[in-house]
């Protein structure tokens, strides 16, 4: 049970409301300050009521549109979250499409080449439909990985490229006790179903800025990841 403290109270101050006012008032003063303090008792709570997945139009566009080199994301298709899912606001001409991927409560700005486009990118169109209909995190994971199974999503079928060069963000990964990780800007290869031990990557040298490393080792959506120089981030 959570202690609630009253500041400047003390226990002789106490003593001098109950002798004064007699215990119904000692009670109502205490039920007063649980109402008030019942949002700051139990603050995730409150948070998770608060929050939504949604922000302005023109500020996820931005967002989703950093994600790629200025050569890529000037034609590059964008969608954008909406009540009930992805909607797309702009048709690409180059293949590329970007979109600010949620996922396992991260908001991930992504550019997906044509090829990504066909395959991964559908998980994360339907992740955005199922966290709209108030699917848990974990239970969207499930059926994502279902779909996967049963053919209804598909992995690349051919290398090709992800830009995350907007990414800057804490990432609790859950494959090593949900440790925080700070992700920098970068780039993914597909790798459907490579681990890290297929390429000699120790587990300790996961998420290290000088190596390359694959990220959901072991599944349809696996990944190469390829950490980059600032550079690369600027017009």
């Amino acid at each position: 049970m959570k202690t609630i403290v009253i500041s400047g109270a003390s226990s002789g101050s106490s003593d001098l409301t109950t002798r004064r006012h007699g215990p119904l008032a000692l009670i109502f003063a205490l039920s007063s300050i649980l109402v008030l303090t019942r949002g700051a008792a139990f603050p995730q709570a409150t948070q998770a009521r608060r929050s939504s997945p949604l922000m302005g139009r023109d500020q996820e566009i931005a967002t989703a549109l950093n994600a790629a080199p200025p050569e890529v994301r000037t034609h590059a298709g964008v969608y954008v979250l909406e009540e009930h899912g992805f909607v797309k606001v702009r048709e690409s001409q180059n293949g590329f499409n970007c979109i600010t991927e949620r996922r396992a409560k991260h908001i991930s700005p992504m550019c997906y080449d044509a090829e990504g486009s066909r395959s991964t990118l559908q998980a994360t169109l339907k992740r955005g439909e199922l966290l709209m209909q108030g699917v848990d995190p974990g239970e969207i994971e499930k059926r994502i990985d279902d779909d996967y199974r049963t053919g209804r999503l598909h992995a690349p079928q051919k290398t090709g490229i992800v830009y995350m060069l907007a990414t800057d963000e804490v990432w609790h990964d859950q494959s090593s006790n949900n440790t925080a990780r700070h992700v920098y800007p970068h780039i993914m290869v597909y790798a459907p179903y490579l681990r890290n031990s297929d390429i000699a990557v120790a587990p300790e040298q996961v998420w290290r800025p000088d190596r390359v490393w694959v990220q959901y080792e072991g599944r349809p959506d696996a990944y190469l990841i390829f950490q980059v120089g600032s550079a690369w981030t600027k017009p």
